[in-house]
């Protein structure tokens, strides 16, 4: 007690001490300054503890969004987490020239390797998906139902950052449910980083599976490698600098599920490879195609695709071929049309084989609208591919061409002259392969999977390569648009020399168009394909000049560029293309030969044919027109006479039609006459006929009457009839009704007189079971009374035991006796028929006491019941049994 009160009053001075020293406080000039510096520290603390809970509470969200507890510090945004170079990269502060630094980084992978080292491997994009796209991932199946997943992707010597970025990714925005795993296929990497650095980092990350060839295989059978040892119903290949985004996967995967025969690619976002930021809106609305040289290209979707999905952004695309890097396929459908083509070397032209495989063997391609992969494109021209990389291409894409292209084979040699000249090596396996599938034609793909295809037979008036003098063939020189157009030496591969003079004068590689303007010479452009004519309007003629159409010039050259001169004889300003389409070249001619004043030798040719035609012409006709009017002449006098002619023949047709009507007059009178006798004669006829019906009619009547009264008669005897018929059937049923009523009066007599035999049975039972009982209550009082005297009177004992004897014997004498007598007696009293049934009924009671034993007299009274009962339904058993054999032998006398 004394110490409760000793805190309260401690606490009681503590509060004094604060509050006076509070005032104190207060009461100082200086406090204010106090106080602000107070409130800011208070403030700060109060910013710290929010900042601290809202990270936090993203963390748990982001966990909680996908629960893998060896990524949790990656899930939250607000916590980076970096790749340390510091291990493989040369320090910055050892640099003497950053930007060189920079340079040389990029050089190596083409793209800002600096700016990447700088990124978090964890960094987070926002949802690129539509309004449609998200109300149509609602009727997605769910991720727990999706099926399971392998993802793979192939590297060489690929960037550690962006690597370890591209798996993170998959790991952040990857439903974990179905998610088998992710194959990481490291095709022999020669980097320091890649070795035992890489398993050190991928040890951290679930599902990740690492496998490394012992040598380089390239990527195409890495991924046959890939795909051998996935564990998952779907195979998801990906490239290795790669950022998939929000919602990407469950659109591939469910419609992979929906029909296995589909492959599904996702919408390619590129990634800069300068500022590495992510541009979702650039490939939205455009499919996978190709061009004659192979080489494949992204153009906008057409119209009639697009009517195809009612304008529905989130309705997938039938895309004609896929970019190759990044697509979902069924596994079990991957190997049954052949995998990948195992003769191919490295890489490139797989993609195409693929996509046209796909089409021609009963499967889909698609490009899924509402599924997004960011994805690095490397800066073009940095890095030069080496001669061994170049034939390895040139021999994949003619594999393509020889196995799947047809009749279209040399469309593509002439549009890249280098192809014809590479060895393929065998292509019979992939030969028989598209025979045991089926296959359909190349022309068949042409026309139903990509009809809006510009084909030599019908749009190309010349392509291929454009080769000028001295071996110099027309270059776009990267293809990017406002580049200028030039020459270089020829080398046969297509790319940027192939080039195509289309039906509408239009000169295009892949993407652009050749564009000149008349006011600079020097500027002709590749620049976006317009179909509007002017600058881009070009006119080839038979001497190989090319014209401008805007400006009338001649297409020509400076050994580097391309420009536009007034035409003159020169070398410079003749062109020749490696393909001509003459049918076509023909119809170009008729369509701008007006245009650009020009006349081919055919037309002038044909325009002399056709002036000697006209002269002959004029001539005939003529002499026709002559003879014309001497025909005419001759038939108006012939038809003159055959007037006169007609006109007398008439006249006398005339007068004989007038005899002829007199006569035809006479004729009918003597045919009324003829008439009237006869009308006489069928009115006579008539009243004849009328007076034989009456006397029939009579005749009937008569008839009619005897049947009837006859018919009465009939009627009258069957009614006599049928009433004797029904007295004799009721007669019948009553006497049947009596002898009915005697057997059932007579039954139950029968079962009176069994009742009363079975109630006199029982009372006699009774009877003697009363008996039986006195004579154990006698037996018990005599046995207490001896077993009372029995140690004074052991030496009588057994004197008194035979006495006993002898009396039980003497009663049991007595009873039987008095049962015969009663039985006699009962026989007696009974009737004639009833006694030879008490005689069995006797005879059956000896024999059962013949079968019990002596000593059974003295048992309980509870084992007599049941005895008794047993008897007792043996014995009605046996009654009912005698008493049928006595009414069947009755029945028999």
């Amino acid at each position: 007690m004394s110490s409760a009160s000793d805190l309260r009053l401690r606490l009681l001075t503590l509060k004094h001490y604060l509050h006076q020293n509070l005032l104190e406080f207060l009461a100082r000039p200086d406090a204010g300054r106090y106080l602000k510096i107070g409130g800011g520290i208070a403030a700060t603390l109060l910013l710290i503890i929010s900042w601290q809970v809202t990270v936090w509470l993203i963390s748990v969200i982001s966990y909680h969004r996908n629960p893998i507890p060896y990524l949790h510090e990656y899930y939250n945004p607000l916590t980076p987490r970096f790749v340390d170079t510091s291990s493989y990269r040369t320090p910055e502060h050892k640099v003497m020239d950053l930007d060189a630094y920079k340079e040389e980084l990029f050089k190596i992978n083409q793209f800002n390797t600096y700016l990447s080292d700088k990124l978090p491997i964890n960094r987070r994009h926002g949802d690129p998906r539509t309004e449609g796209c998200r109300m149509a991932a609602r009727s997605l199946t769910k991720d727990e139902d999706l099926v399971s997943a392998s993802i793979i992707m192939v590297m060489y010597n690929e960037e550690l950052s962006i690597l370890l970025r591209s798996i993170v990714s998959i790991l952040l925005n990857t439903p974990m449910e179905s998610l088998k795993e992710i194959l990481i296929i490291d095709d022999k990497s020669s980097r320091y980083e890649l070795g035992a650095r890489l398993d050190q980092e991928l040890r951290q990350f679930p599902f990740v599976r690492l496998i490394r060839n012992s040598k380089r295989e390239g990527l195409i059978r890495s991924r046959i490698i890939g795909a051998k040892a996935a564990l998952g119903k779907v195979l998801i290949f990906l490239d290795s600098h790669i950022e998939v985004l929000e919602g990407w996967y469950s659109p591939l995967i469910s419609r992979v599920m929906s029909d296995k025969r589909t492959v599904v690619c996702p919408i390619v976002a590129a990634i800069d490879h300068t500022t590495l930021e992510v541009v979702t809106s650039e490939y939205t609305n455009t499919w996978g195609t190709w061009d004659w040289d192979m080489k494949f290209f992204w153009e906008a979707v057409p119209p009639r695709e697009n009517q195809r999905r009612t304008f529905d952004d989130s309705v997938p695309i039938r895309t004609p071929a896929m970019s190759g890097g990044l697509f979902a396929m069924n596994k079990d459908f991957f190997f049954e049309i052949g995998a990948y083509d195992p003769g191919m070397k490295v890489w490139g032209g797989e993609n195409l084989e693929l996509s046209f495989r796909i089409w021609m063997c009963g499967g889909a391609l698609e490009i899924n609208t509402c599924s997004y992969v960011g994805h690095v494109f490397r800066k073009p021209g940095v890095k030069q591919k080496s001669i061994a990389e170049e034939t390895a291409l040139l021999q994949n894409l003619k594999r393509v061409v020889e196995v799947w292209l047809d009749d279209y084979k040399d469309t593509c040699y002439k549009a890249a002259p280098a192809m014809k000249n590479v060895i393929e090596g065998d292509v019979v396996s992939r030969t028989l392969l598209r025979q045991r599938l089926k296959c359909k034609s190349f022309s068949w793909y042409l026309r139903e999977v990509d009809p809006d295809k510009p084909r030599p037979d019908r749009d190309f008036v010349a392509y291929g390569e454009i080769k000028g003098p001295g071996d110099q063939c027309m270059d776009s020189m990267g293809s990017f648009a406002g580049t200028r157009a030039g020459v270089y030496n020829c080398h046969g591969k297509g790319y940027t020399q192939f080039w195509k003079l289309h039906l509408s004068g239009e000169i295009k590689n892949a993407e652009f168009c050749l564009d000149g303007d008349g006011t600079n010479p020097r500027n002709v452009v590749l620049y976006a394909c317009h179909g509007l004519g002017g600058n881009q309007q070009w006119f080839l003629t038979e001497d190989g000049y090319i014209k401008h159409g805007g400006s009338g010039m001649c297409l020509s050259h400076d050994s580097r560029f391309l420009m536009l001169m007034p035409c003159s004889n020169e070398d410079r300003f003749v062109w020749q293309f490696s393909g001509i389409s003459e049918a076509i070249r023909e119809k170009f001619y008729v369509l701008y030969s007006k245009q650009f004043n020009y006349t081919t030798k055919k037309q002038v040719e044909e325009n002399m044919k056709k002036a000697e035609e006209e002269r002959k012409a004029r001539k005939a006709a003529a002499e026709e027109k002559r003879r014309e009017e001497e025909r005419k002449k001759e038939e108006e006098d012939t038809a003159r006479k055959a007037e006169e002619e007609r006109l007398k023949a008439e006249e006398a047709k005339l007068k004989a039609e007038e005899a002829k009507l007199k006569a035809e007059e006479a004729k009918l009178k003597a045919e009324e006459a003829k008439l009237k006798a006869a009308e006489v004669k069928l009115k006579a006829e008539e009243e004849r006929r009328k007076r034989e019906q009456d006397e029939e009619e009579v005749e009937k009547k008569k008839l009619l009457e005897k049947e009837l009264e006859e018919l009465r008669e009939w009627k009258k005897l069957k009614a006599e009839k049928e009433k004797v018929a029904a007295e004799k059937e009721k007669q019948e049923l009553e006497r049947m009704k009596k002898e009915k009523e005697m057997e059932e009066k007579r039954k139950l007599d029968e079962i009176d007189a069994l009742k009363k035999e079975k109630e006199a049975e029982e009372r006699r039972k009774s009877e003697e079971l009363a008996k039986q009982k006195e004579l154990e209550k006698m037996r018990k009082e005599k046995e207490l009374e001896e077993m009372k005297k029995a140690k004074e009177l052991e030496e009588i004992k057994k004197a008194k035991k035979l006495e006993m004897r002898q009396k039980k014997e003497e009663l049991s004498k007595e009873d039987n006796a008095e049962i015969e007598l009663a039985d006699k007696t009962k026989q007696e009293q009974l009737p004639e028929g009833d006694k030879d049934r008490d005689v069995e009924e006797k005879t059956l009671k000896d024999h059962e006491k013949d079968l019990k034993p002596v000593e059974d007299k003295n048992t309980d009274t509870k084992e007599k019941d049941l005895k008794s009962d047993k008897l007792s339904k043996i014995e009605d058993a046996e009654l009912k049994e005698f008493l049928a054999w006595k009414s069947r032998q009755k029945k028999e006398s």
